[in-house]
């Protein structure tokens, strides 16, 4: 029975460890992405913007219309500058933009 106990305590501990590391340090939460690229981009920017992820530095945003589309790559050099140092943990290399769901 004390080896089904340490292993049982061992398995616990395992679980413990994946949750931690699945939220924890390296995880950027949606909250803290959503207030970077608002403070980036503005109000009336990101009333028309959506971040959806960040894979490989790279910042991805679906856009409500071709119009934003256009005015937001424009302003990406300015946009990634803006972002620089915003978001814990990451830096980002890039910004993504495409049509898509911003509800």
């Amino acid at each position: 029975m004390v080896k089904a106990r340490s292993k049982a305590r061992s398995i616990e501990n395992i679980v413990k460890d994946v949750i931690k590391n699945l939220s924890g340090k390296g995880r950027v939460s949606e909250e803290e992405i959503n207030k970077a690229w608002r403070g980036a981009a503005g109000d009336a920017a990101a009333a028309h913007t959506k971040p959806v992820s960040v894979k490989r530095s790279v910042l991805t945003i679906n856009v409500d219309s071709s119009g934003w589309l256009y005015e937001l790559t424009i302003k990406k050099r300015e946009l990634l500058k803006k972002l620089e140092g915003q978001i814990r943990g990451k830096q980002l290399k890039g910004l993504k933009f495409r049509i898509g769901e911003i509800k």
